[in-house]
């Protein structure tokens, strides 16, 4: 089972779909990766130096075996951003390693002025306390903000129990 705000020693995710369901609830289905072959994707499309790198290389696929919908109730704002244009950034503080948790980040501090959501002079937030959740895939990274953690179950696929 997955875990927001734990350290995974596995491949990142591959997020399968995204999808906003009745009344501002998302809905995100991932699933966890497999490793194939060494050299199974060896074409080296007519360039000699390619092909000497993937004999050698394994491809990474979505396990569907390994496949979680993971649904925040009433989130307050989500972006997907594409993770070939992101960098680390050292003044964010989280856990975990593809699910993760954000105690600082630079999204929690503009959220106040990318909607009405404040912490009010004695420290209490409106309109509940709101928590950063960062999903981590191969080819996407998602950010959710919410007032409550998400629901997560795994799917079965092709019959299984």
């Amino acid at each position: 089972m997955i875990a927001f705000g734990q350290q995974d020693s596995g491949q990142g995710p591959f997020l399968i779909s995204l999808s906003e369901e009745y009344d501002n609830d998302l809905k995100i289905v991932v699933s966890l990766s497999c490793t194939g072959e060494i050299g199974e994707n060896a074409d080296d499309m007519g360039i000699p130096a390619l092909g000497d790198i993937l004999r050698k290389s394994c491809p990474i696929y979505p396990d569907e075996n390994q496949t979680y919908e993971i649904l925040f109730e009433q989130y307050i704002l989500y972006q997907t951003r594409n993770e070939s244009y992101t960098s680390w950034d050292d003044y964010e503080i989280r856990k975990g390693t593809y699910f993760i948790i954000f105690e600082k980040s630079r999204l929690l501090d503009a959220l106040p002025v990318l909607t009405d959501c404040q912490i009010l002079s004695d420290g209490t937030y409106y309109p509940e306390k709101w928590k950063h959740y960062g999903i981590y895939c191969q080819n996407h990274i998602i950010d959710v903000i919410s007032c409550f953690p998400p629901e997560i179950r795994k799917l079965k696929i092709n019959n299984e129990e």
